[in-house]
C-alpha cells in the first residue's frame, strides 16, 4: 500500500485538459490558417477600396471637368467725335473646376453688320480652381460711319467675340485642354458714349 502511494506520488495524474502535442500542434495550424485566411480577405477589401476610390478620383477629374465661363463687364465707352471711340471693359473667366486653369493670351475682334470694327488682346493669365479672374482689354473701334456706312439713330450694334485656349493643371502632373468662348453682344449709344442691351451668352 505504502508502495503504491509513492508511485502516485512520484507520478501524479495528468490534468483533465491536457491535450497530446500532435493536438495543440493541429489547433496551431488552423488558427494560423484561419489567421492568413482572415489577412487575405482584409486585403482583398483594401484593394476594393482602392480600385474604387481611383475609379471615383478619375471620374471626377475626367468627367465632371467643366468649361470655363469667360463675360464683359463694366463697360465704358467715349466717342471722340472723328469717327473712333475709345473701347475699355473688364473681362471676368471663371474657373468652376478644382484645378488651376492655364490660358494664353488671345485676339478679339469686335464686328458690326458682318464687319471687323476694332480688335483687343486678352492677356495670358491663370486662374485658381473654383474662383473668378478679372483681366482688363482697351480696344479702338472705327464706326461705320468712317468706313462709308451711315448710322442715323446714333445707335451702333456691335458683337464682341474671343476664344481662350488653355489647359487645367491637374495634380500638376497631368493636363486637359479645355477652351472658353466670349460672345457678347450690345448697342453703343454713340450721342451720350453709353453701353445699352448688353447680352453675354
Amino acid at each position: 500500500m505504502a508502495t503504491d502511494q509513492k508511485y502516485q506520488q512520484s507520478y501524479p495524474l495528468a490534468p483533465s485538459n491536457f491535450m497530446p502535442r500532435s493536438d495543440a500542434e493541429s489547433l496551431a495550424n488552423f488558427r494560423s490558417n484561419n489567421i492568413k485566411k482572415e489577412n487575405k480577405i482584409r486585403n482583398i477589401l483594401f484593394f476594393t477600396m482602392f480600385v474604387a476610390g481611383i475609379v471615383l478620383l478619375f471620374s471626377l477629374i475626367f468627367v465632371r471637368i467643366k468649361s470655363p465661363q469667360i463675360w464683359l463687364e463694366n463697360i465704358r465707352v467715349s466717342n471722340n467725335g472723328d469717327g473712333n471711340i475709345n473701347f475699355a471693359a473688364q473681362v471676368f473667366v471663371r474657373n468652376s473646376n478644382y484645378w488651376r486653369y492655364e490660358f494664353d493670351s488671345t485676339l478679339g475682334t469686335i464686328t458690326s453688320g458682318g464687319e471687323t470694327v476694332g480688335q483687343f488682346i486678352i492677356p495670358e493669365a491663370e486662374v485658381r480652381r473654383r474662383s473668378t479672374k478679372k483681366l482688363y482689354i482697351n480696344a479702338n473701334i472705327v464706326t461705320p460711319a468712317r468706313q462709308g456706312v451711315s448710322n442715323t439713330n446714333g445707335i451702333l450694334p456691335v458683337t464682341s467675340q474671343a476664344m481662350l485656349r488653355g489647359k487645367l493643371q491637374i495634380f500638376r502632373v497631368f493636363r486637359r485642354k479645355k477652351s472658353a468662348d466670349l460672345s457678347c453682344t450690345m448697342n453703343i449709344n454713340l450721342t451720350i458714349s453709353a453701353i445699352q442691351d448688353l447680352d453675354c451668352k
